[in-house]
């Protein structure tokens, strides 16, 4: 439904009648407590709209089938949605954001190479995406940036923001033991950690928060949060995200 008046059954308000209006939409029942003649407005049906982001950071590539699940997901919904008869468009957020017919994104895949931090791309995003329209947002959410921020500058124009974080098994569970040295994808500094059980802990904690976080903002958005690891095949991440509610069949 859209916030303007329309053609739907759905009641959304009485206005005065005036002369040349469809007599059909009179309410008698509010002439008759009144003695006005008032006639009936409903909302506005709209076609939906779906916009499906991809990110396109260095980052989503830190580990193999990573991207390719993103630019898999992506694909699903996108079809999903044209053949539910909405409108549907891919967009690949790299270093200049951009609207991708489906079938080339297929053809060509994701480069993620882009080191434009996300919250910069999805600001430059904010006035491109139809008011009013479902935005699906797909990363891995591994940046420095507060959840409300992320998610604050698409759910001004959306009608629902739906989020879906995507990691590599890695970054879901890092094993336990030994001495690593970690490079920023995006930035490229690097740290010697030794994965001991205490920092694997602590990185669980914090990823669990984040998730937490994503998951609140995206209700606030009137949305869900839904959170898939690189590994099995595309059909095992769609049970997964059925389990978590963020895939309903129809």
């Amino acid at each position: 439904m859209g916030r303007g008046a329309g053609s739907s059954t759905e009641f959304q308000d009485h206005r005065g009648y005036t002369p040349g209006d469809d007599v059909r939409k009179l309410d008698w029942r509010a002439y008759a407590r009144n003695d006005q003649l008032m006639i009936k407005r409903y909302r506005e049906e709209v076609r939906p709209t779906v916009e499906i982001l991809v990110d396109a950071s260095r980052s989503m590539a830190s580990e193999p089938g990573k991207a390719q699940l993103a630019l898999d997901m992506a694909a699903l919904l996108t079809r999903s949605s044209l053949r539910m008869g909405w409108r549907a468009r891919p967009w690949v957020l790299d270093d200049a954001p951009r609207s991708v017919p489906l079938e080339s994104l297929l053809h060509e895949g994701v480069d993620s190479m882009s080191r434009r931090p996300l919250l910069d791309a999805l600001g430059a995003m904010s006035s491109r995406t139809s008011a009013g329209a479902m935005v699906v947002l797909i990363s891995d959410f591994l940046s420095p940036h507060e959840a409300e921020s992320l998610v604050s500058s698409l759910a001004r124009r959306a009608g629902a923001v739906a989020l879906l974080q995507v990691l590599g098994p890695w970054e879901a569970a890092p094993p336990v033991g030994g001495s690593f040295e970690l490079i920023d994808a995006e930035g490229g500094e690097r740290i010697q950690v030794n994965l001991d059980a205490d920092a694997v802990a602590k990185y669980s904690l914090r990823l669990q928060r984040l998730s937490d976080a994503l998951a609140d903002q995206a209700r606030r958005a009137g949305g869900s949060f839904g959170r898939v690891v690189a590994q099995g095949d595309l059909a095992q991440s769609c049970l997964s995200l059925g389990e978590q509610g963020w895939l309903v069949a129809g």
